[in-house]
């Protein structure tokens, strides 16, 4: 955070000492979460659809718990994105790719 804050101009505990001494260890930044990170884990379900034949991923898929994760995600943000939230993830382009695919949005219990 502290990075990110450094690199947008605003107030930052990372000075430029600290910056140079993370930097003399070869200090790796974590990766920043955004679309880079959703397409990854969208490219991994439509590997699970291209072996299984569907998106319904588990949410404890114990081949890869973080795919069934995401996809819980996915339709918990559609939720908010349908009721109007000003805060979502979601987003027409990101709606429009899942449904291409097949994902549904509601599962059957």
């Amino acid at each position: 955070m502290e990075q990110k804050n450094r690199m947008e101009g605003k107030n930052s505990s990372l000075n430029d000492s600290r910056l140079e001494r993370l930097q003399s260890i070869n200090f790796r930044w974590a990766k920043r979460k955004g679309q880079a990170s959703w397409d990854e884990k969208f490219s991994e379900l439509v590997g699970y659809k291209n072996r299984y034949g569907n998106c319904h991923v588990p949410t404890k898929y114990k081949d890869n718990t973080a795919l069934g994760r995401w996809v819980s995600t996915q339709r918990a943000e559609y939720k908010k994105y349908q009721e109007g939230a000003a805060k979502t993830s979601m987003n027409y382009d990101k709606i429009q790719r899942l449904e291409g695919i097949g994902f549904a949005w509601f599962m059957a219990l």
